[in-house]
Parts: C-alpha cells; sequence; structure tokens
C-alpha cells in the first residue's frame, strides 16, 4: 500500500510500537498518551487522533500483540502430521531469542492487566480458547490433554522469561508431556 493510507497505518503502528517500548519497560501502568507521544516522537493529538482514549490505546496495543503471538503461531503451524504441527506450536510458545522475549514480556504485562478490564480479559480468554482448540484438533479432540500442554506451554514460558529454566530444558519438559500417554 502506498499513499495516504500507508502513512496512516505507518503512524499507528509507530504509536502502538511506543506502546509495547512502555510496557516492556514499565508495564501497562506506565502507559500514559503523554508518554506514548514522547516515544512515538508525536504530539499528543496525534496519538488522540488514532486512540481517543487510553484504553483505546490500550485495547489496539492488546489486540496487536495477539496478533503478533497468532502469526507466529500460523506461521509455524505447518507440517504433513497433526503432531509434527502440534510440536511446532508448541515451540513457538517458549522464548528463545531476546525479540521473542520482549514480546513474552509484553504479552505477559497485558495478561496481568487484563485479569482486572473485562474488555481485554474476553478478549485474552478467546485467544487461549481458540490456541486450546487448535490443540485439540491436532490431538484428535483430546481436550484435557489440550489444556494441559497449553497449560504447561504457558508456565514454561514464565520459568525461561525469569531465567529458572533455558528454552533447551523447557522443550525437554514439552516433549515429555506430550509423548505421554495421557
Amino acid at each position: 500500500m502506498r499513499g495516504q493510507g500507508a502513512a496512516h497505518d505507518e503512524r499507528r503502528t509507530a504509536i502502538v510500537e511506543a506502546v509495547f517500548a512502555l510496557v516492556d519497560t514499565g508495564g501497562v501502568d506506565h502507559v500514559t498518551v503523554r508518554r506514548v507521544a514522547d516515544q512515538a516522537g508525536v504530539s499528543i493529538g496525534r496519538v488522540q487522533h488514532y486512540f481517543p482514549t487510553k484504553d483505546d490505546l490500550l485495547h489496539a496495543a492488546f489486540t496487536a500483540i495477539n496478533d503478533l503471538g497468532a502469526a507466529r503461531v500460523q506461521a509455524r503451524a505447518t507440517g504433513d502430521h497433526p503432531h509434527d504441527v502440534l510440536r511446532a506450536v508448541l515451540a513457538v510458545l517458549i522464548p528463545r531469542t531476546e525479540d521473542d522475549r520482549r514480546l513474552f514480556r509484553i504479552q505477559r504485562s497485558f495478561e496481568t492487566h487484563a485479569l482486572t478490564n473485562p474488555a481485554l480479559a474476553k478478549h485474552l480468554q478467546q485467544g487461549y480458547t481458540d490456541l486450546a482448540a487448535l490443540f485439540t484438533l491436532l490431538l484428535d479432540g483430546h481436550q484435557p490433554k489440550a489444556h494441559h500442554l497449553l497449560a504447561t506451554a504457558i508456565g514454561l514460558s514464565t520459568l525461561v522469561l525469569t531465567n529458572t529454566l533455558t528454552p533447551t530444558q523447557a522443550d525437554q519438559i514439552l516433549t515429555s508431556t506430550l509423548d505421554s500417554p495421557k
């Protein structure tokens, strides 16, 4: 896309990226329209043009971070056998690079914020429901194991973020969990 629409999208993306930077360094509570404007190098009015309220801004950033995560899952969800697809998707749920760690920190901050924000909580629940449905499909309808794997992967990602486990150790636990008969 070129022209006015492209510039609009670029400015909007830059503002959302500024939210990400603020959330990564100080959490969701650190986000204000003024700080976002400063971080993005734009006026407060420009931020409010795209996002009239702080809630609109946070919702857009929350949606964007979830969309990034979903795109990462979709990019890895390829293969001929459902088990291979599941292994690839599970691998995405463990932070491996500095960029992964940044995205996971931002995601966790938004998830914590969503616990007290009903609109974001509903969005978060839907994301996890969709991921569990994908796991259930890939496990031939075995819903309890799908939820077990999802919960394990989420917990492991936190342990990797806190340097309690390495990504390799997390992978070994996920493989063990996936290969267990239950």
